[in-house]
Order: C-alpha cells, then sequence, then structure tokens
C-alpha cells in the first residue's frame, strides 16, 4: 500500500519496489516507532523492505556523543530485536575501521556533506556555532569523533546500496549525520528518497524526494492546502494563548509600550535562533545571518522610528555570545531591546507595531495573518508563500522601512495554518495520542534506551554549560585585550 502525502498526490506508486529503509536514532523512541512502522506498511504493500542500522560498538553519534559502547549494544539489539519481531529483515552497517577500510573512500563531496550533517547534530545539541569550536576542544573532539563515526557509516551504506539496489531509500528526518548518510548515499547512486517526520501535532508525517528541512519541499505542500480562514482564525488565536504556545506560557506578561511621543513609526524586530539556521545547512544560509549590524543599521538609519528588538525566548540557551554585538544598538535613544529571558507579551509588542520584521521565525507568517506589514530578512518557511516583504540585501531592507509597504494578503497565511493543522500521514501500525504507539509490535528494551538516552543527555548538558562559561571568559579576554 503505498501512503501519498497531501500535497504529493501524483506521486507514482511504489508497490514492488526495493526499498531500504534505515533505522536511525534508534534510542529515540518516536524515531523508532515511525521508522519500523512505516517499514512495515511498505512491506505489507508488496515491497521488498531491507531495515538498515549502525552497528558500531563505540560510535559517536547525535544519541551518544560520548560514544558509549554500552549505549551502542543497547541500540543495536533495540532496533534488531524490534524489527525482527515486527517481521522485518535487517541488517546491520559496520563502521569498525578494520571493516571499512577496504571500501571505497568517499568523494570530497560526500565529504562535505557528512561533514554538513556532524555539524547539524553538534550545533543543535551544544547550541554553540562552528567558529567557536576553536576555543571549546571538547566540542571540537566530540565532532571529530563523530565524522569519523559518520564517514565508515556512509561507506558501510553505499557499500549496502550498491549490494542491494534499492529503487527507494527512506529514513527518519535526514539532517544529523546518523540519518544523512543514508541521503548521501542515495543521492550518489542516483536513488529516490523519502524523510520521515513528526509533526508539531505528534502525527507522522511522510516527505516525498526532499528533506523535512528542505524549504522549498515544503512550501509546495503547504501552497497545496486550502486557504480554510477559519481554521486560520483557530489556529492563530490558539498561538496566542499559553494553552497553546509554549513561548506564550512563558512570556505571557502584557507588552508596556515604550513611549512614542515624537515618533513617526514604530517598527519591531523579531530575532531568531542563529543556531537553528546554522543547523540547517549551506542551502540556509544568509545574507542576514549576522543580526547585529543589520538591526544597527535600521535603527541608526531612522532615528525618529521607535524599535523594539525582540530576542527569541529559545535564545536563552544558546552558548555563544548573542547580546555584546547589540550592546551599541541598545544605547541608541531610539531602541528598546527585550532580551531572551525578558518577560514580554511577542503577541502584544507585534500588534503594537506598524511594521513587524523578522528573521524567518513563525511570526513573519502571525504577522501577516494579524494584517501587518512584514519585513523577512533571510530564508525561511516562508519566503515563497508571498505573507512578507523580502529584501535580499541590508541595504534593501534599509530602503524597505522608508516606504508604506501595504500588508500582504492573508491566504497563504491560512494555507500554511492548515498545513499545520491536518497535513499528516497516518500510518497503520502508529496510534496517535499524547505519545506516538505502536500497534502490532513493540519497542523492545525501553528502559535500558531510555538509561542510554538520560546518560547521554547529563554529559551533554554539562558540555553545553562548560561551554557557555569558555565563550563568556572568551569573550571577556579579547575585551580586556582590546581596552
Amino acid at each position: 500500500m503505498d501512503v501519498i502525502p497531501i500535497g504529493d498526490k501524483d506521486a507514482p506508486s511504489s508497490d514492488g519496489q526495493k526499498i531500504l529503509v534505515h533505522a536511525a536514532y534508534p534510542l529515540w523512541r518516536k524515531h523508532l516507532v515511525v521508522t519500523l512502522a512505516r517499514a512495515k506498511e511498505l512491506q505489507d504493500g508488496g515491497n521488498e523492505v531491507t531495515v538498515s542500522y549502525c552497528n558500531a560498538s563505540a560510535g559517536t553519534c547525535a544519541v551518544n556523543f560520548n560514544g558509549n559502547p554500552v549505549a551502542c549494544t543497547i541500540c543495536q539489539a533495540r532496533v534488531r530485536r524490534t524489527a525482527e519481531a515486527a517481521g522485518l529483515k535487517t541488517v546491520p552497517l559496520e563502521t569498525s575501521e578494520a571493516k571499512t577500510s577496504e571500501l571505497p573512500v568517499l568523494t570530497y563531496s560526500e565529504a562535505r556533506e557528512v561533514v554538513e550533517g556532524v555539524n547539524s547534530g553538534v550545533i543543535s545539541t551544544f547550541r554553540t556555532m562552528p567558529d567557536e569550536y576553536d576555543d571549546i576542544p571538547v566540542i571540537d573532539r566530540i565532532r571529530r569523533k563523530y565524522f569519523a563515526t559518520a564517514s565508515r557509516l556512509l561507506k558501510s551504506m553505499k557499500n549496502l546500496v550498491g549490494a542491494i539496489q534499492p529503487d527507494t531509500i527512506e529514513v527518519f528526518n535526514g539532517r544529523h549525520a546518523c540519518s544523512k548518510t543514508a541521503i548521501i548515499a542515495a543521492k550518489s547512486f542516483g536513488r529516490t528518497f523519502n524523510t520521515l517526520e513528526v509533526t508539531a501535532r505528534q502525527q507522522p508525517i511522510v516527505h516525498l524526494g526532499h528533506l523535512v528541512h528542505d524549504r522549498k519541499g515544503i512550501q509546495r505542500r503547504v501552497m497545496s492546502q486550502p486557504a480554510d480562514m477559519d481554521v486560520a482564525e483557530t489556529y492563530y488565536s490558539n498561538r496566542r494563548r499559553p494553552s497553546g504556545n509554549k513561548f506564550a506560557k512563558k512570556h505571557k506578561e502584557e507588552f508596556v509600550a515604550p513611549k512614542v511621543d515624537g515618533y513617526r513609526r514604530t517598527v519591531s524586530i523579531f530575532l531568531s535562533s542563529q543556531d537553528e539556521f546554522a543547523s540547517l545547512g549551506k542551502e540556509w544560509e544568509s545574507p542576514f545571518s549576522d543580526y547585529a549590524p543589520v538591526v544597527h543599521a535600521a535603527c541608526v538609519a531612522y532615528p525618529d522610528y521607535q524599535f523594539c528588538v525582540r530576542f527569541h525566548p529559545n535564545q536563552a540557551d544558546v552558548a555563544s555570545d548573542i547580546l555584546s554585538p547589540f550592546e551599541a544598538t541598545a544605547a541608541l535613544p531610539n531602541v528598546k531591546i527585550y532580551y531572551p529571558t525578558d518577560q514580554v507579551n511577542s503577541y502584544s509588542l507585534m500588534d503594537w507595531s506598524d511594521v513587524v520584521v523578522t528573521f524567518g521565525s513563525t511570526m513573519t507568517v502571525e504577522a501577516c495573518w494579524a494584517g501587518k506589514s512584514v519585513i523577512m530578512l533571510g530564508p525561511s518557511y516562508f519566503d515563497e508563500l508571498d505573507v512578507s516583504h523580502n529584501p535580499e540585501t541590508c541595504e534593501e531592507f534599509v530602503e524597505l522601512l522608508a516606504q508604506n509597504l501595504p500588508a500582504k494578503d492573508r491566504q497563504n497565511a491560512a494555507r500554511f495554518a492548515y498545513y499545520q493543522c491536518f497535513d499528516q500521514n497516518p500510518l497503520r501500525y502508529v496510534k496517535t495520542g499524547k505519545r506516538l504507539e505502536p500497534i502490532g509490535f513493540r519497542v523492545r528494551h525501553p528502559w535500558l534506551g531510555q538509561l542510554a538516552r538520560s546518560s547521554d543527555d547529563i554529559l551533554c548538558n554539562v558540555i553545553k554549560a562548560w561551554a557557555k562559561r569558555a565563550v563568556k571568559a572568551n569573550q571577556s579576554t579579547k575585551k580586556s585585550k582590546a581596552a
């Protein structure tokens, strides 16, 4: 039985194909449940399905940054026994240097993609930017070990693909090196690939032929949705409520607007978390990635505008120094800055504004729905939905601020709301609810898996806290030397 997502209705059937499903991140329960449920459903549809998994003995990866051999043993037993009990054929992928040394070396482009996948996992976990790794030796060592494991995993993956010649390769997410290896192998052999994910509403979703962070693919899917205004009204209203938005819940105090006497226009600027965009890879590179000088240029150019700059609450956990670059801007008389831990309601701030400026956050589409003039800087999941004005340079952005920009039509904001609320791909072997539950099979070694993950989480949190202190100490040293 072929499962075709909404928005991919013209996709060809996969019945009767050879399909390789790679079980990446088996220690993460929902990833394993969705992966094996999808594999089982594809097999029921008459496809010849093979489930591959990493067979490292002490591998460093996105679920085992410590390289703990016990975690590796638990991980392998978990995926193998769960899959085999579900009636699925499994194949281990060797990652030892001895067993992969005779396999062909990776090409330069393949190695670069592995590096991108490694950086994605490291940035997401430790909340540090790549240009700071030299100042944090422990993270740099982890990154190198991760690259070694992922490179050997890719060699084994390519060897398996060459042996079984699958028509299609599927994997959960495809962003971190643990899963990106399957995507790289698919591209190297000219095979189609699909990526699996779970929506914000904890529903399985299948992306045919593109990654889950492919913004063009996602926006094509969004544009296939109906522009249901009633659904959109409910969705955006719920986003404002603390019960429907964790950030609204955390920052629910009302916004106390700064005095605007003598100012011609009010502008709110919503920053995004730099590490989140950096982790998505080179296709998300932005001319506006260095937020501070862009914001400063706008505030200096219009002294008769009142600017409010809102850091994203999620930036509070970023290890990198993101505050110092804004010191000069904070000193300007026409600027009020709200830092990540400041208690201020972002929606009240948006309502106060004549113009809303975003760096690609969801506030882009929310402000469009609210009837605001929106300027968006850099790539995002909304840059082709025509919900905002999208300058390509800082100079163009500053010029746009001088204009009386019209608000964009709300129809595509409504399509995005429908996509968020209803787009999914139900799997017959997954029961949805507060958490995903497998149907017809069970995840083996649940407590051992949780223990392995918790142990790695503790280590990562310690390293992240240490990295944050190290970055601050390095910044203090640099300032002292400059003084």
